[in-house]
Order: C-alpha cells, then sequence, then structure tokens
C-alpha cells in the first residue's frame, strides 16, 4: 500500500514540455510525531462508535494539556515539543489507517517541509533541486488520497510525460543524491502510470 504525498514536476523545454513524478517515502523514523504535531494535524479519521478506545485517550490527552496551559504556558509549550505523539508505539503509529490529515499529508504540512532532522525528507529536498537545477519547472504537491495497487496506478497518480532519455537522465540524477532501493523502486512506480 502506498499513501503518499508526491511532487509532479513539469518541465518546459524547447521542443515541448515533460513531466515526472517524485514520490515521498516515509522511513517511519518518528522524527514528525511529536505531541505538538500530533495536536496541530487535525481530526481523526474515525467516529467515536468506531474507535472509542482511541477517542477516549485523545479526550484525556485534551484535558491533560488543558490543564497543563492553563497552570503554566511555558511549560505546556515546552511539553508538548519535548514529547512524542501518544500513539507511537514500537516507532510505529499505532493509529494509521485513521491518522489526522496533518499526519497522512506530511511532508506536505505546516511543519514538515521545514524540519530539518528527517533523513527522508532531506533526501526529497535534494532529490527535488537535482531534478529542477537548471530547468524551467513547475511544480505540484499532490496525494494519493488512496491505496495504490502493486500494478495499477487506477488514477490515484497523475500521469508523467517523458522520453526514455529524458527518464534514464532523472534516474541518474537521483541515483547522485543518494536515493534507497525503496524510493527508487517507488519513482519508478509512480512514472509507470503514463
Amino acid at each position: 500500500m502506498v499513501d503518499t504525498f508526491y511532487l509532479h514536476l513539469e518541465f518546459k523545454g524547447k521542443k515541448g514540455g515533460w513531466s515526472v513524478n517524485l514520490p515521498f517515502l516515509c522511513s517511519k523514523c518518528g522524527v514528525c510525531c511529536t505531541l505538538d504535531d500530533f495536536l496541530t494535524a487535525g481530526e481523526i479519521n474515525a467516529t467515536p462508535q468506531s474507535h472509542p478506545e482511541v477517542h477516549t485517550k485523545i479526550k484525556a490527552l485534551f484535558e491533560t494539556s488543558g490543564e497543563m496551559w492553563k497552570a503554566d504556558e511555558t511549560k505546556y509549550d515546552q511539553y508538548i515539543v519535548s514529547n512524542p505523539c501518544p500513539f507511537i508505539a514500537d516507532k510505529s503509529c499505532s493509529i494509521y489507517e485513521i491518522r489526522p490529515d496533518g499526519c497522512r499529508l506530511f511532508p506536505n504540512t505546516a511543519f514538515g517541509m521545514q524540519t530539518q532532522d528527517c533523513e527522508s525528507l532531506n533526501r526529497f529536498k535534494k532529490q527535488r533541486a537535482a531534478l529542477k537545477k537548471g530547468k524551467t519547472t513547475t511544480e505540484t504537491y499532490l496525494f494519493t488520497g488512496k491505496t495504490l495497487g502493486s500494478s495499477k496506478c487506477d488514477g490515484a497518480v497523475k500521469a508523467s510525460k517523458f522520453t526514455e532519455k529524458q527518464y534514464r537522465s532523472c534516474i541518474g540524477k537521483l541515483r547522485r543524491t543518494g536515493i534507497t532501493e525503496g524510493e527508487l523502486a517507488l519513482f519508478r512506480f509512480f512514472n509507470s502510470c503514463i
């Protein structure tokens, strides 16, 4: 399953335009999984009836943090920035399927692109810069918003348009940035939806 944010890059050229999709592959490092990020990520994508235990935990979290904020705003700020999301268990999101949209759309969020200590995001930024270098481009940040199968994109990914030479050039640039094999496989998948 791939439920991710990606960048659709359109290049302007003398012989016409072309495009590629650059997906973000989360390594699940947990850097973005702070209590502060969770509190600003929006509501979870589930009803209280379908996930009562999660809603109970969130309600208690908001009550506790509200009391903390009333008592001392400085301590509250320090607490939410230095503590992990309460739904992280063994470096994984225990509510991944119903996580808030702010988490789901990372790194294309208010807090996401500014993150400095996420290795996956730093590689993504290098990949973006390498592909754009010296070219006039239009960037569109998108989100699949649904599950992708293993062989078809089913309209979840904007179609890319390129020649074999342009594609090989992109692969070469991405390899020079230190792209991982998993990221390269996802790049190939996202650009097979022609």
